[in-house]
Order: C-alpha cells, then structure tokens, then sequence
C-alpha cells in the first residue's frame, strides 16, 4: 500500500501526511490554558467524585470502563452551568469523543 506524499506545515516545515507538526504542536499546547484556568478546580473534581458515585456507566452504553463526565452544555457557552449537577452526564471515551468532535451517537449536545 502506497505511502501518502508528506505536507508542508504552515510553519513550512515538511512532515508525514497524518502526524502533527512538531514545532507548531509545542507553541499551540505552550498557548493552551492549564486545568485551573479551563475550570477543572478542586470544586470541579469533587462534584465529578459525587456524580460517579451515584451514575458510574455512560448513559449511552452502559460502560464503567474509562469513563469521562461530559458537560451537556459546554462550559464554553455557559460558565454559569460549570458546577450545575443537572448538567452533568457520564460517557464512556468512545462516546465523550463522539460528542465532543460532532460526530452522531445519541448523545445530548448542548
């Protein structure tokens, strides 16, 4: 199976066709806000603790295994809504992902 062409990144580096560009992977990630800043806090986690106590599988799946707790409305478009419990539900990775990049899977998406 034939190989595809590398790509001339933005940066004008030359890379795989597929992989990231080094350099410019480093300066978005530099750029990145940490946890705190994103509003992954103390608070955060303990209300995620709480909420895997009482629903540990996705609600799409059933799965225990590897789960996320998703905000159905992104924190992004409603701040407000960061520590609101009813806003909360649990993904398996597979489905968090789904959501998460707009893929369809059944899942409430703000």
């Amino acid at each position: 199976m034939p190989y595809a062409a590398p790509r001339i990144c933005k940066c004008g580096s030359i890379i795989p066709a597929g992989r990231p560009c080094p350099r410019c992977s480093k300066a978005v990630e530099a750029a990145r806000p940490d946890r705190h800043q994103r509003g992954y806090d103390s608070d955060w986690y303990r209300l995620r603790r709480a909420h895997l106590a009482t629903h540990p599988g996705c609600v799409v799946c059933g799965s225990t295994e590897g789960v996320d707790v998703d905000h159905k409305v992104s924190i992004k478009d409603r701040p407000d809504r960061r520590l609101d419990p009813s806003n909360l539900q649990t993904l398996c990775r597979l489905h968090h992902n789904r959501k998460t990049h707009g893929k369809k899977a059944g899942i409430a998406r703000g």
